[in-house]
């Protein structure tokens, strides 16, 4: 009997948004650039399990997938408003210096040898990057992702060694 996988084993790597046409294609969003899926990948069930679907048909180019099973519209219209999952091994190498964004979130933030928070997000709708960090006194607090102020990410140990801008815990 196959074991059941964790959440954490799954990484969240697009989203299916409508449907297009009559044959089952359906509009998907892919987050990861270049990214080349395989031949399964998952959506979330309501009852928090992964169920695999089967891609027949993918063009990335026209931003279109299509599932076995769901080739007919009126099927393929359950699928809708579905992240798509992968499992974390099944990502492309990164190069040096790059990370996945699960990869830093929760990460332990250390200043001075002490652990002064955790990244609860990073906001990138700017250049460059902030992370959002919840420091130990519970303040949230935003530091841009550079070079200046990030020395070393050990994403084994879940750290981030950085130094920090004169005054930041002040904001």
């Amino acid at each position: 009997m196959p074991q059941e996988r964790q959440d954490n084993q799954y990484v969240i790597v697009g989203k299916i948004h409508r449907t297009y046409g009559v044959h089952g294609d359906l509009r998907v969003n892919i987050y990861v650039p270049n990214l080349k899926l395989p031949d399964t990948v998952y959506i979330k069930t309501p009852d928090n399990k992964f169920k695999p679907l089967n891609i027949s048909k993918y063009s990335p180019s026209k931003g279109l997938i299509r599932f076995k099973g769901f080739e007919v519209r009126e099927k393929a219209k359950n699928l809708t408003n579905h992240y798509i999952y992968l499992e974390k091994e099944k990502l492309p190498k990164l190069e040096k210096d790059t990370f996945y964004e699960f990869q830093l979130l929760d990460m332990d933030v250390e200043y001075n040898g002490k652990i002064i928070g955790k990244i609860i997000k990073i906001d990138d709708r700017l250049y460059p990057a902030y992370l959002i960090i919840k420091c130990v006194d519970d303040k949230v607090r935003h530091l841009p992702f550079i070079d200046e102020f990030v020395k070393e990410i050990d994403i084994e140990k879940g750290k981030m060694v950085v130094d920090l801008p004169e005054g930041w815990f002040s904001l």
